[in-house]
């Protein structure tokens, strides 16, 4: 009995937390159950949303790498019967994050209409400039290898 006890013991002891990086991914994948988007608060509130903007810089990485990630969200709208895809979540935190602008990325294809109230349901991508403004991120983080 003494000896399971302390396997099982050894067993709790050695789980180790998942990596940094994993825990970013978590995070970013769960962009995708995001239901609600503010125009002034964007998705505040929401857990995947709240934890990104809290992470530090290591998520941004994580982040550019979903902007060409199109499978959508619970963010819909029924008016316009428009819903939002997580690589467009992703670009609006990021924007948020580093205190950019979408204009800054015009020239590689993207546009926000101001048709729409809410912003997340305005974005338009020419083809292929998913993967350039993607690319243009990751350009411009630093090295993960940095934080």
């Amino acid at each position: 009995m003494r000896v399971l006890i302390v396997v099982v013991a050894a067993l709790l002891g050695s789980c180790a937390e998942p990596s940094k990086r994993g825990q970013y991914e978590q995070i970013v994948s769960s962009l995708r159950f995001m239901h609600i988007w503010d125009p002034q608060k964007e998705g505040a509130g929401h857990f995947a949303y709240d934890a990104a903007m809290s992470s530090d810089e290591g998520i941004d990485h994580v982040l550019a790498a979903r902007i060409t990630d199109e499978e959508p969200t619970a963010i819909h709208d029924r008016i316009a019967e428009r819903t939002a895809k997580v690589g467009d979540v992703a670009f609006f935190i990021l924007l948020r994050r580093t205190n950019m602008k979408w204009q800054d990325f015009s020239d590689y294809g993207v546009f926000v209409s101001s048709q729409l109230p809410n912003p997340i349901f305005c974005i338009k991508w020419d083809p292929g400039a998913r993967m350039k403004v993607r690319n243009k991120f990751l350009e411009l983080l630093p090295d993960p290898e940095e934080y």
